[in-house]
C-alpha cells in the first residue's frame, strides 16, 4: 500500500467544552493539548485441554481520560474558570474536539458527561516568563465519533 498524503497536523484542531452537553464554547484560542489515556478494554483468557493457545474474549471498557491543558486567564467566562467551577461543584463536564479544525466533513470526538477528577487551579515558578498553564483531567464513560454536518 502506498505512503498517505492525508496526513493531519493537530496544530489547527478546534477544542470545545460545554457544562450541559448542548451549548458549546469554542476554547481553540485558550487549549494547548488534548491528551487521551485509560479506556482499555477487559479480556479474559481460559486454556482447554486440547489446545496450545488461550481462548481470549473482550470484556466492558474502562472510562477514559481526556487531559486538556489551556492557557489560564481570569475572565468570568474563561475556561479555567469554567471547568474551576465544575471541578468544584462536581457537575458535568463535556469536551469535543476536532482534529482537522472543525469544517463541515471534519471528524468530531465527544465526550459523555465527564467528572473533572484534578484540581485545575493555577501553578508556576518566578523565573519563568512562559504564559500559565493549567491542565485539567475528565473521566468520561466513552467518547463517541461522529461527522460536522
Amino acid at each position: 500500500m502506498a505512503q498517505t498524503t492525508n496526513a493531519i497536523s493537530f496544530a489547527g484542531a478546534k477544542v470545545e467544552v460545554s457544562t450541559d452537553g448542548t451549548t458549546w464554547t469554542d476554547i481553540s484560542g485558550f487549549a494547548t493539548a488534548v491528551e487521551l489515556g485509560g479506556g482499555e478494554r477487559q479480556t479474559g483468557t481460559a486454556f482447554t485441554f486440547d489446545g496450545d493457545t488461550a481462548i481470549i474474549r473482550g470484556g466492558k471498557r474502562e472510562p477514559l481520560e481526556v487531559t486538556v491543558r489551556v492557557v489560564y486567564t481570569e475572565g468570568a467566562s474563561d475556561p479555567a474558570e469554567t471547568v474551576r467551577a465544575a471541578y468544584e461543584n462536581g457537575t458535568d463536564l463535556y469536551i469535543r474536539w476536532s482534529p482537522k479544525g472543525g469544517a463541515s466533513g471534519d471528524a468530531l470526538f465527544t465526550t459523555d458527561a465527564a467528572v473533572v477528577t484534578t484540581p485545575p487551579y493555577p501553578a508556576g515558578e518566578a523565573g519563568s516568563g512562559d504564559p500559565v498553564v493549567i491542565e485539567f483531567t475528565a473521566l468520561t464513560p466513552k467518547v463517541t465519533r461522529s461527522t460536522i454536518v
